[in-house]
């Protein structure tokens, strides 16, 4: 049965910092996902819970907790208990995002949490409609400045990552671009192959089938690095577009208070499990790239995205109620 709270500080008091880690884990460890299941969020905790379950000894458990863009599941662990034994599977929306979009939230994002470890991340990729007739970046952002309209982008709903990296693309190209939100990917999708809307950002996953089968255009990957999954797509330097960087990222943070000692316990364990051949390999095949880091390098991350989101947020006006 686990000691808790109370046994940890005791644990501390008596024999030092290092027994606190050594104690850890000595029950469940709750991994809060703050999506529905299924989605990918989802199924790389899952991999990874199953992974770092063999190497703790003790049972990983993934509770999904979905709603207000992620706000509902990050606020289940913002309260609970600092002990280690409930951890947030973050993304970009309840982690850097959303607090400058939404006009109440139910934390403070900048206090609530302890940066843990960077897990992954997803690659963002420019795709088009097939009615666009470039076929370079260059070409294409020449096109959308032609329309006498500008160009229209589609996202899966107003706040979300694809929204804001396409009004990243639209501010750091000169374009004149109309969001255009849809209730999810699958209807934006449709719009876009049918050349309703000019193009999406979207996580590499999300389009993919849609690419390797030609009927979408992938013009550049919104990020400093090629995709694995499709390295043939130039980077967003090589496309002329280095300030566009955005992807939807995943990293661990516990609630704000976590002991030291578990915080580099549970960062030593993820950073060992993602970089194992097959966990890593099984996170590429979902179109993720594994990353790890300390919690220092997570801290600065989680702060130079707040910074540049809500520079984005607050010049393009967006509020959510």
């Amino acid at each position: 049965m686990r000691t808790g709270w109370i046994g940890l500080l005791l644990a501390v008091a008596l024999s030092g910092a290092s027994s606190t880690a050594a104690a850890w884990p000595d029950g469940p460890v709750r991994i809060v996902v703050p999506y529905a299941a299924g989605g990918s969020t989802d199924v790389v905790a899952r991999v990874v819970a199953a992974r770092l379950q063999t190497r703790l000894g003790q049972p990983v458990i993934i509770e999904n907790v979905a709603g207000s863009a992620g706000n509902n599941g990050a606020a289940v662990v913002a309260r609970s208990q600092p002990d280690g034994y409930t951890l947030l599977m973050a993304t970009p929306g309840p982690a850097a995002m959303n607090q400058f979009m939404y006009r109440k939230m139910p934390f403070d994002t900048a206090s609530a949490f302890t940066p843990v470890v960077y897990v992954a991340f997803f690659p963002s990729v420019l795709v088009v409609s097939p009615k666009v007739k470039a076929t370079t970046l260059e070409d294409f952002i020449a096109e959308m400045k032609a329309l006498p309209q500008g160009a229209n982008y589609g996202s899966a709903g107003v706040g979300s990552t694809g929204h804001l990296g396409g009004t990243l693309f639209v501010s750091s190209t000169g374009l004149t671009g109309t969001h255009v939100p849809y209730r999810g990917s699958a209807p934006m999708l449709q719009d876009l192959l049918a050349g309703n809307i000019d193009f999406t950002v979207d996580t590499v996953p999300g389009v993919m089938s849609f690419i390797t089968s030609g009927t979408l255009k992938a013009l550049a990957i919104a990020g400093k690095d090629r995709a694995p999954a499709i390295p043939d797509i130039p980077n967003n330097a090589e496309a002329g577009i280095p300030d566009v960087e955005m992807s939807s990222w995943l990293a661990f943070l516990a609630p704000a208070g976590t002991p030291r000692a578990v915080v580099e316990r549970v960062n030593a364990e993820v950073n060992v499990a993602i970089k194992e051949p097959a966990l890593a390999q099984r996170i590429f095949e979902l179109g993720a790239v594994p990353t790890g880091g300390t919690p220092e390098d997570l801290a600065a991350f989680l702060k130079r995205e707040s910074t540049k989101w809500k520079r984005v947020i607050e010049t393009a006006g967006i509020r959510i109620d």
